[in-house]
C-alpha cells in the first residue's frame, strides 16, 4: 500500500514537470518571420531626412526561409542576406544586409526595429544617432 503511494505521488509529480515544459522557442518561426516569407514586398514608403519612396518604385524585396533575401529591380536581383532578432527591449529586430554598392539598396542595410505588422504591411524604423528613419512594406502578391 505504502509503495502504491509513492508510485502514484512520483507519477503525479512527474506529470506536473512535464506538463510544465514549455517549447524551445528558438526553433519555432516566429509569425513575423513568417509572414516575410510568404509574401512579396514592394518599398510603400521611405523616409531618412525626406521622403525618399521614388527611389524604391518598382522594387521587390523577396525573403527565404533560408536567410537569403532577394533585392528585384528593373529585372536585376540583388542578393543579401536577413535575420529576426529580438533585442534586450523584448522589440523585434529585422537585420538587412545586401550586397550592393548601389546607393539606395545600401540604405537598406541596417538592424530595423519591428514597430507595426498586420497581414499586409510591415512597418520599420532605425534611428543614426541623428534622425529617424522609417521603412514601410506592402505585399505585392
Amino acid at each position: 500500500m505504502k509503495n502504491k503511494r509513492i508510485t502514484s505521488f512520483a507519477l503525479f509529480v512527474l506529470s506536473i514537470i512535464l506538463t510544465q515544459c514549455t517549447r524551445n522557442v528558438e526553433s519555432v518561426t516566429s509569425a513575423t518571420e513568417e509572414t516575410l516569407i510568404k509574401n512579396i514586398w514592394s518599398v510603400d514608403y521611405y523616409f531618412q531626412d525626406q521622403d525618399m519612396t521614388s527611389s524604391y518604385n518598382s522594387s521587390r524585396l523577396l525573403f527565404s526561409s533560408t536567410g537569403a533575401v532577394g533585392y528585384q529591380h528593373n529585372g536585376e536581383t540583388i542578393g543579401g542576406t536577413w535575420n529576426r532578432t529580438v533585442d534586450g527591449a523584448k522589440d523585434e529586430i529585422i537585420n538587412l544586409q545586401f550586397n550592393s554598392s548601389d546607393i539606395n539598396i545600401g540604405r537598406l542595410n541596417k538592424s530595423w526595429k519591428l514597430v507595426d505588422q498586420t497581414v499586409s504591411t510591415i512597418q520599420l524604423e532605425e534611428t543614426d544617432g541623428t534622425s529617424k528613419i522609417l521603412f514601410r512594406l506592402k505585399t505585392s502578391n
